[in-house]
């Protein structure tokens, strides 16, 4: 539960800003190919419907500390870290839903929740500063059993199926101060939820490929097959949305 000032009061801060307020990082993380090559398997595969009861799960990329954001913020590890693990707390008890693009607002509203977030944990290594998640997208009884869509779910699914890129978007909020010319994250940073963004701005961070000529040298590695169809699909997308 957020333990912040009045959060109605909050407003959401832009990339000069300095202050306490809504900070949502649109470039926060993303759906990474190389973390879902069975996924894609199934999704590439012809009239592909997901089989009743069966969870859709997508792993991605959720946030990173220490690395300066688009919005030229810096989430100082002793920040983002121990906030990340009162957030886990939320994933422990099936709690941690978050919404298809981000609103204004410092709360996750039902009715435009698209997906929950059902692990999380950092890298090691060169990645250790990498914060990676399993998302389960919600799906409706509906979908699985006819393909009708009902729910943000249901929709997200059929994106992917297009290959409709999805980048994350984190939601929290906190102060931001300006230290040596940099905008540092306080600690009194609460995050509230990531969310699924469309943001074609971020090169290479979707779950498939920007460039469709590149396709076979990619897919080869991970043992999937590319049909001219597909190709075709994605580079009518990627005409369409870049």
């Amino acid at each position: 539960m957020l333990k912040t000032r009045n959060l109605h009061e909050a407003k959401i801060l832009g990339a000069s800003d300095n202050g306490w307020g809504i900070l949502i990082e649109n470039d926060a993380g993303y759906v990474d190919k190389n973390l879902n090559t069975e996924l894609i398997q199934k999704l590439m595969t012809e009239n592909y419907q997901p089989k009743e009861n069966e969870p859709i799960l997508v792993n991605c990329i959720l946030q990173k500390w220490g690395v300066k954001n688009k919005n030229g913020r810096i989430y100082p590890k002793d920040v983002l870290v121990p906030e990340v693990s009162r957030y886990m707390q939320l994933v422990e008890v099936n709690s941690a839903i978050s919404e298809a693009d981000h609103p204004e607002s410092s709360v996750v509203s039902l009715h435009n929740v698209s997906h929950s977030i059902k692990k999380m944990w950092w890298g090691t290594g060169e990645n250790q500063n990498v914060l990676y998640g399993t998302l389960e997208i919600i799906t409706s009884p509906g979908y699985h059993k006819y393909g009708v869509c009902s729910m943000i779910g249901d929709k997200i699914i059929e994106y992917l199926k297009r290959g409709i890129r999805l980048g994350i978007s984190s939601r929290g909020v906190g102060s931001l101060k300006e230290v040596h010319g940099e905008n540092i994250v306080q600690n009194d940073f609460e995050l509230i939820c990531f969310d699924l963004v469309h943001s074609p701005s971020t090169p290479g961070a979707y779950l498939f490929p920007e460039n469709p000529s590149v396709m076979k040298e990619q897919t080869t590695k991970s043992g999937l097959i590319i049909t001219e169809r597909h190709k075709k699909i994605l580079t009518k997308m990627d005409n369409f949305l870049l």
